[in-house]
């Protein structure tokens, strides 16, 4: 994806784009020698945890700080109904 360099431990910035997350940051630190090409995000919707994924599409190095660029992933993410088809849902889940 890029030439850029960046080792286990470094700090990133995270920009997310569309989704869920769309136009929110995240401070990430590199887990290995390399930035990670897709990350997954939690959110609680409606009292449960739910993954959302997003891939990687650009890398920059502005200054000194890692700058990456994350495209959501609907296919890969947990699915979610439009706000207008949720409905009622009490008991829909078992939660215990």
């Amino acid at each position: 994806m890029s030439d850029i360099t960046i080792h286990e431990g470094d700090e990133y910035t995270a920009i997310y784009h569309q989704g869920p997350f769309d136009g929110t940051t995240d401070t990430r630190t590199a887990t290995g020698d390399a930035i990670e090409d897709e990350v997954t995000v939690f959110a609680d919707v409606e009292g449960l945890q739910t993954a959302f994924t997003y891939k990687a599409t650009h890398t920059r190095h502005v200054v000194d700080q890692v700058s990456v660029d994350y495209t959501y992933e609907p296919d890969k993410s947990d699915d979610l109904d439009d706000l207008q088809e949720r409905g009622d849902r009490s008991g829909g889940f078992d939660r215990e």
